[in-house]
C-alpha cells in the first residue's frame, strides 16, 4: 500500500511538472469557425448578403467611433440609379486639409473611418452590379454618407 501511495505521489509531481492538466482558460481557446461564425460571412456569391454583412460592420464601426448612423436612404427606381451613379471620391485621411490630433483617440477614429469608407466603396461596387436593386443602392448611398460623417469627424478630431 505505501508503495503503491509512493508511486502516486511521484506520478502526480511528474504529471505537474511537466505542466499536467490544465484547464482552458476561455482567452486562450482557439477561435473556430463554427456555426455562429459561419452565419456571419455572407455566402459566396451573394452580393446582396455581402452588402448586408458590409453595412452592419459600418454600423459596428460607426458605434465604436460614437457617430450617430446617417438617415436612412430612401430612393426608388430611376432617382437610385442616379443617385449611385454620381461620382463619389471616398475621402482619404491622407488629404492635406484633414488633420486629426496626434492622440490615440483620433488614430481609432480615423482608423474606423478608412474601415468604412473601404466598406462604402465594396458597397457601391456591388450595388451597381445590381442594376435596378433599389435595396442596394440605398444601401450605397447610406454608406457615403456614413464615410463621409467618419472621415468629417477623424479630420476634425482634436482629442
Amino acid at each position: 500500500m505505501r508503495w503503491t501511495l509512493a508511486l502516486l505521489a511521484v506520478a502526480a509531481a511528474i504529471a505537474t511538472a511537466c505542466g499536467g492538466a490544465r484547464p482552458a482558460s476561455p482567452a486562450a481557446a482557439p477561435m473556430r469557425a463554427g456555426p455562429a461564425a459561419e452565419s456571419l460571412a455572407p455566402a459566396p456569391g451573394d452580393p446582396r448578403a455581402e452588402i448586408d454583412a458590409l453595412d452592419r460592420e459600418i454600423t459596428a464601426a460607426l458605434a465604436r467611433a460614437q457617430l450617430a448612423p446617417p438617415a436612412m436612404a430612401s430612393c426608388a427606381g430611376a432617382s437610385c440609379q442616379a443617385a449611385i451613379a454620381e461620382p463619389f471620391a471616398t475621402p482619404q485621411t491622407s488629404d492635406p486639409v484633414c488633420r486629426p490630433a496626434a492622440s490615440e483617440k483620433c488614430k481609432d477614429v480615423c482608423t474606423l473611418s478608412t474601415s468604412i469608407c473601404r466598406d462604402q466603396q465594396r458597397i457601391c461596387d456591388l450595388a451597381r452590379q445590381l442594376a435596378g436593386d433599389d435595396w442596394a443602392a440605398n444601401k450605397c448611398t447610406s454608406a457615403r454618407a456614413s464615410c463621409q460623417a467618419a472621415h468629417d469627424s477623424c479630420c476634425s478630431c482634436v482629442l
